[in-house]
């Protein structure tokens, strides 16, 4: 047994350059959750029968509890972390297949397994694949192997909304797909990424809107003011909401 290749580099460098950001509040605080679930030895993996308790993870009382919170979000991609469910993986692919995206933004690079995820599949399903775009300020955590031909990953400040480069949005070809899992001034970033969307491209907005309160209520209200509709088959083909984007598979009108 090994320890995840992806989540050994990751650490080392999230230590070595993002110091600051390792406790409670910075933005790798939640790898400390998933650290013995990414480890493919951690001391507990193999258990007795006998030690473990029957409730199905499925089941809501469990949904609490490890199994499906932090265990979801450890699965790895080629060794690189992904912070994706496999029910949003398997939603992802399916609309890559059914959208045929010339152009997939991710906001939010992490360790760049997800945007190597991204990269592949495009490259996978679509007849004329295009570029992925992977932007995060923290990019010195980004692995050396999270490379693709299809994807490029931007150094960008993403509370400053100003910081992006507006001659590559407006080269970009459509259709779009846009993932934001920064977490970083939300609907800015929607408002302002909005004015290059067209009809039939989609923005999803993963984590943030399961707290369901007044601020995500409100720009919720905005993204459908802004002529944005809830895709509810990718919302609700495990159950109603069962992914990290709750009602917020957007398409534009």
């Amino acid at each position: 047994m090994k320890l995840a290749s992806g989540y050994k580099a990751f650490w080392e460098a999230a230590h070595k350059n993002y110091p600051d950001q390792i406790g409670e509040g910075g933005f790798l605080y939640m790898g400390l959750g998933i650290s013995n679930v990414v480890e493919s030895d951690y001391s507990d993996r193999f258990a007795k029968p006998s030690g473990r308790g029957w409730m199905p993870s499925m089941h809501p009382r469990s949904f609490h509890k490890r199994s499906t919170t932090i265990g979801a979000l450890a699965l790895t991609y080629k060794g690189l972390i992904t912070i994706k469910t496999p029910f949003d993986l398997a939603l992802y692919t399916r609309l890559i297949w059914e959208l045929q995206p010339r152009t997939i933004l991710e906001l939010g690079s992490y360790q760049g397994g997800s945007g190597l995820w991204f990269a592949d599949h495009m490259s996978m399903l679509c007849e004329n694949p295009g570029e992925v775009h992977s932007f995060d300020l923290q990019t010195k955590c980004i692995h050396e192997n999270a490379k693709h031909p299809l994807l490029t990953f931007h150094q960008v400040d993403l509370s400053d909304v100003a910081a992006f480069d507006e001659n590559l949005l407006m080269r970009l070809p459509h259709p779009w797909l846009v993932t934001d899992d920064a977490h970083v001034q939300v609907f800015s970033i929607f408002s302002y990424l909005n004015r290059f969307l067209a009809p039939g491209d989609y923005y999803v907005i993963e984590d943030d809107p399961i707290r369901a309160d007044k601020e995500i209520i409100n720009g919720l209200q905005l993204v459908e003011q802004s002529g944005f509709l809830v895709d509810t088959y990718y919302t609700d083909a495990f159950g109603d909401n069962l992914t990290c984007a709750p009602n917020a598979w957007l398409r534009k009108s």
